[in-house]
């Protein structure tokens, strides 16, 4: 009897582990952070809109931070984000300048740094995806330079042949340039998916307007890794 009894208990015991296993192998795939603090990196394009739109196209925007959660299990949370976007001048705003200045440009370029802080709320939708809402306020220093191409005198050298002659070569000079640091605020929403070791990427959009004479209004949409 007690040779039967040893084969039936292991696979008593191998049965009651099983759930056990698989039960502890589904909270590592939830949404179950243990740090109050986690750092983000994203990257994404920036559609400007309203006013802003008629001086400067889309571009390219990238930055970082960090979320602070004092309880992890809670949904609110704090953020700070520091970002830099590149935007490229339009037309009009070629054509304004030089009309006001009487030089030629040839092209320009406007470039916002920024530091925001922000309130953060968390939802979980199911045990691997996640969103959230965000709104805050920061503060920007906005550059915009506009661009002549010109030539410039310079040695030439070819690698291959192994000589080198002096001639022409094209390049831009900054023919008008400011600048200005100004308040902002900004809201957005986001989507967090729940990725390997605890770590989240993330789709944001979020809109942002500077308090400048006219407002500065851009919408970044970005992607991001957290962890």
């Amino acid at each position: 009897m007690n040779r039967y009894l040893l084969p039936l208990g292991a696979a008593v015991l191998l049965g009651l582990s099983g759930p056990a296993l698989a039960q502890t192998t589904y909270y590592e795939q939830t949404f179950a952070p243990e740090e109050p603090v986690h750092w983000h990196l994203q990257i994404g394009y920036s559609p400007t809109v309203g006013s802003t739109s008629e001086y400067f196209d889309g571009g390219f925007t990238f930055g970082g931070g960090l979320t602070w959660r004092p309880r992890p299990d809670e949904p609110f949370g704090l953020r700070a984000d520091l970002e830099y976007s590149r935007f490229s001048a339009t037309r009009n705003l070629i054509a304004i300048n030089e009309l006001a200045n009487q030089i030629e440009i040839d092209s320009g370029y406007g470039e916002v740094v920024g530091l925001n802080v922000d309130g953060q709320y968390t939802v979980h939708f199911s045990p691997t995806v996640s969103g959230f809402a965000l709104a805050g306020v920061g503060v920007d220093h906005m550059r915009v330079a506009l661009t002549q191409t010109v030539a410039f005198g310079s040695y030439l050298c070819d690698p291959w042949f192994g000589f080198c002659s002096y001639g022409l070569v094209p390049g831009d000079i900054v023919v008008a340039s400011g600048s200005s640091t100004r308040f902002s605020w900004n809201a957005g929403v986001g989507v967090d998916f729940l990725m390997r070791n605890g770590q989240t990427f993330f789709i944001e959009a979020r809109y942002q307007r500077i308090q400048t004479a006219q407002p500065t209004e851009f919408i970044p949409i970005t992607v991001g890794l957290r962890f």
